[in-house]
């Protein structure tokens, strides 16, 4: 089980780093689990779509622990990626606008009892979400270019 309170890991970082932050990456006291798997994962599988995308410098920590990257093109389009927590219905998710392309894909249910059955982890299924996510992107990008 992650522990409720996270101090961000040595590559998410990097992350941060690169991302030029107004917040020094020592100052940042919560990154909620779920978005940080989100997070490490596209810097260890998805760096070069991050890059490539201009990502790794539109980072940005919101204090409830989720976090929003923007696209280049955000002051434009509000091109960005994001994650986000539901109150009311007690699901966390990772969002996706870019031009005619806005997903949602489900990272965890609050109100499914932990033992409920499912042959992946949680950061498995959040692995999966991230990649799909990203497939999905670069299959529209012809369009939206």
């Amino acid at each position: 089980m992650l522990p409720s309170r996270l101090l961000p890991s040595r590559s998410l970082h990097r992350i941060i780093v690169r991302s030029f932050l107004a917040v020094e990456p020592e100052k940042i006291e919560y990154v909620h689990p779920l978005s940080q798997i989100v997070l490490e994962h596209l810097e260890s599988t998805q760096s070069n779509f991050v890059t490539a995308h201009g990502l790794d410098r539109g980072l940005r920590l919101q204090r409830d622990g989720t976090f929003e990257i923007r696209f280049p093109s955000y002051e434009i389009d509000r091109a960005r990626i994001w994650t986000s927590f539901d109150k009311e219905e007690k699901k966390h998710w990772l969002n996706c606008h870019k031009g005619d392309l806005v997903g949602r894909y489900m990272l965890q249910d609050n109100k499914k009892p932990a033992w409920h059955s499912d042959s992946k982890s949680t950061p498995e299924k959040i692995c999966d979400a991230v990649d799909a996510m990203i497939e999905r992107i670069n299959a529209e990008e012809p369009h939206t270019k």
